[in-house]
């Protein structure tokens, strides 16, 4: 063993501990279980490399089954450690786990050990389909055939993690630590890439199996045992409600800030120019088609950036024409209930509640003190004429 097999082998067996670690602190961090998965199949899969290199897989065989071959998992771990930092702690599905299944295509070592363990290979139609050549060079020889879907399936995963990864870091709602990871999560990323590119013309030029090259290994347990290492010391720096934060779900974003702002405007304009709130009958739909946008846009847009929901923003416009109307002596003569109607409310008991809940007081109460304070200014007026 070179010098760099010994550094590969001393990280792989530490970054198979720091994985254990991780998944052990994942019930604080759900996203910890994924990153403890990456990080433990480059370890688990740099030391299956040197012991191929190294020819101990031949001399002793049982070493194949003792250690799976997991490569085809690093794809869907990549995708769904990404999915847990932008959206929270969502529970694995049966749906979800059929990403895992082409993991199934490596397990040739396992498969043969059940085949004579089981007895099935004394069955004559299963001897004779085991000793066909075509069977026998799929299950022991080793090509880069069987390297290609674990380049493509990575290749794949990586590209939509990068996708997920760049949306999200539009969003402006998203919590400090949160945002940190996915910075590196996105140099991880480029990593990756760089690694799939060398692999993909390491293998078109030299048509070696791509996965027993020990310089191709180095850079890539290097990161993720820094980067294990380094959530590992942010959390101890983290407050409770720094945890909470990073915990909750984000909600998903629909606009950059810029196209946010001018929405936002949009749809202040429609309210304060055109004064949409006394239409009674007024819906999201209503509002999101004058602004060209889906009604899942405006919630977005409302919820997220402007802060309220739909009912909230528009009966606060309601109420604040209600205040102007109720304050104003020419229209005393007015119920409470027509007043209301106007602006707007469709019931009575409706406007009441939306009124008290935004300004404290019930309408009756506010046209009341209203009234009081334009007598005592009228007093003070004509005493002072006098």
């Amino acid at each position: 063993m070179n010098l760099i097999d010994i550094l590969l082998i001393s990280l792989a067996v530490q970054g198979l501990l720091l994985s254990v670690i991780l998944l052990y602190h994942a019930k604080n961090f759900n996203s910890y279980k994924w990153i403890a998965g990456v990080i433990f199949i480059i370890a688990e899969s740099t030391i299956a490399m040197e012991l191929f290199a190294s020819n101990l897989f031949w001399r002793f065989p049982m070493l194949g089954t003792c250690i799976p071959v997991l490569k085809m998992a690093l794809g869907p771990m990549i995708y769904f450690y990404t999915r847990s930092l932008v959206q929270g702690n969502k529970k694995l599905t049966l749906k979800s786990t059929l990403h895992f299944l082409p993991v199934l295509l490596d397990c040739r070592p396992q498969f043969v050990f059940l085949l004579y363990e089981t007895g099935i290979l004394s069955i004559p139609r299963v001897t004779a389909f085991y000793a066909d050549d075509r069977v026998q060079n799929f299950l022991f020889q080793h090509s880069v055939i069987f390297d290609l879907p674990v380049l493509i399936s990575l290749l794949a995963y990586s590209i939509v993690s990068y996708t997920i990864v760049a949306r999200a870091s539009k969003n402006e709602g998203i919590d400090t630590f949160r945002r940190d990871d996915l910075k590196w999560l996105r140099t991880f990323l480029y990593l990756i890439f760089a690694l799939i590119a060398i692999l993909f013309i390491s293998v078109s030029i030299t048509a070696l199996p791509a996965w027993n090259k020990p310089y191709l290994y180095l850079p890539a347990i290097v990161m993720v045992y820094y980067l294990g290492m380094r959530l590992l010391i942010r959390q101890k720096r983290m407050t409770n409600e720094d945890v909470i934060a990073y915990n909750r779900p984000q909600p998903k974003s629909h606009f950059a800030a810029t196209d946010a702002g001018e929405y936002q405007r949009g749809l202040i304009a429609l309210m304060e120019s055109e004064k949409l709130y006394l239409n009674p009958a007024l819906k999201v739909d209503l509002v999101a088609a004058r602004l060209g946008i889906s009604e899942k846009q405006l919630s977005n847009l409302l919820n997220q950036h402007i802060g309220k929901s739909f009912n909230d923003f528009i009966n606060e416009y309601r109420i604040q024409e209600a205040m102007n109307k109720l304050g104003d002596h020419s229209l005393r003569q007015y119920t409470i209930a027509a007043i209301a109607l106007d602006c707007g409310f469709n019931s009575i008991a409706t406007f009441q509640r939306c009124f008290k809940q935004f300004t404290g007081i019930t309408p009756s109460a506010y046209q009341n003190n209203r009234f009081n304070i334009a007598t005592a200014e009228h007093n003070e007026v004509n005493h002072e004429s006098f």
